[in-house]
């Protein structure tokens, strides 16, 4: 968790644009305009114009390094390639330049010019406007998904192992007499997933503690909830692989076999992972809506199509009642 907020401070200072050198010779003018066009972008694209009196002083700097392209006439020379945003830059000043000699070839007026080179913007409307803090809450939700992903493997192998255990030992037998199956399975599953939500909640109040104190991401109060939904999801979903677990650890006798008979699960969990990862690139397609719905991925795939603003509040209930039910039953 330190290196991650490590990286993400130390992003900002490695993670600066590009830069280039270009030559011009004879007229500097297309040079010179994709010098202005670089300063003008966002973020800045710095563009340094070096004059040559002929090509081949040109070519030489190309061959030593000293410029990434030469403009000679209307050819932009490289030596074994043109950056591309360089190259577009230069394309766009050809062009403005070769607009503005046709303006002067037909005496346009300046304030005509001015209209042309200035249109009138469209204005940007969205039907569905992204909830505020989208990109903080979808990093709050991605670390979620990471963490949800090995407790649920981690936590899970604990409740099977736990079954065989007590099995070997014919402790159950004992239990059995005193209590029903379903009340110690519903203690096994409590006693470890509290201690799973109890590592999980120091491991989210650590990550948020350290981010505040070090300044490494800008945490708004929409995150907490959206860690408070991730947590929330962690309970329901941890439930309701926790039995499927346990059934899993009911059907062998010895810890060797366990491996075999957990793979189905194990495949759920990691494909369900996969497609809440997806969710987060597009939380509306058919495939993440449809995991989000379904009991046995919903718990990694709905957190995240939450805090996106993504999921109505009908597939939310359909969720959450589809979760539980299986968990119960």
């Amino acid at each position: 968790m330190i290196s991650i907020l490590v990286l993400a401070r130390a992003s900002s200072a490695v993670g600066s644009g590009p830069s280039f050198d270009l030559g011009s010779v004879g007229s500097s003018s297309i040079a010179t305009g994709a010098s202005e066009l670089g300063h003008d972008a966002q973020p800045p694209i710095p563009i340094k114009v070096h004059a040559f009196p002929d090509q081949a002083a040109a070519n030489a700097a190309l061959r030593d390094g000293s410029v990434d392209a030469v403009v000679v006439g209307n050819q932009l020379i490289g030596f074994t390639n043109i950056p591309d945003v360089l190259s577009s830059l230069v394309q766009a000043s050809a062009r403005n330049a070769a607009v503005t000699a046709l303006l002067d070839r037909h005496h346009v007026p300046q304030n005509e010019r001015d209209a042309a080179n200035d249109p009138t913007p469209l204005t940007l409307a969205v039907l569905q406007p992204a909830p505020p803090h989208r990109s903080e809450n979808a990093a709050v939700a991605f670390v979620g998904v990471l963490l949800l992903y090995g407790q649920l493997f981690g936590y899970g192998i604990w409740v099977a192992s736990g079954v065989i255990e007590e099995k070997a030992s014919r402790v159950v037998e004992m239990l059995l007499s005193a209590i029903r199956p379903k009340q110690l399975l519903l203690g096994k599953i409590v006693g470890i997933g509290t201690l799973g939500l109890a590592q999980l909640i120091v491991i989210s109040s650590f990550a948020i503690g350290l981010a505040f104190a070090t300044n490494a991401i800008n945490v708004s109060s929409s995150a907490f909830g959206a860690a408070g939904l991730v947590i929330g999801w962690f309970i329901l979903g941890f439930a309701f692989y926790a039995t499927l677990f346990a059934a899993a650890g009911s059907l062998v006798t010895r810890m060797e076999e366990l491996q075999n008979v957990i793979v189905p699960i194990n495949l759920t969990i990691l494909v369900s992972f996969f497609i809440s990862i997806g969710a987060l690139q597009d939380p509306n397609g058919r495939l993440q809506v449809i995991a989000s719905i379904l009991p046995t991925s919903s718990a990694l795939a709905m957190p995240v199509r939450i805090v996106l603003g993504a999921a109505p509040a009908w597939q939310i209930a359909v969720s959450l009642v589809a979760l539980v039910g299986s968990t119960v039953l």
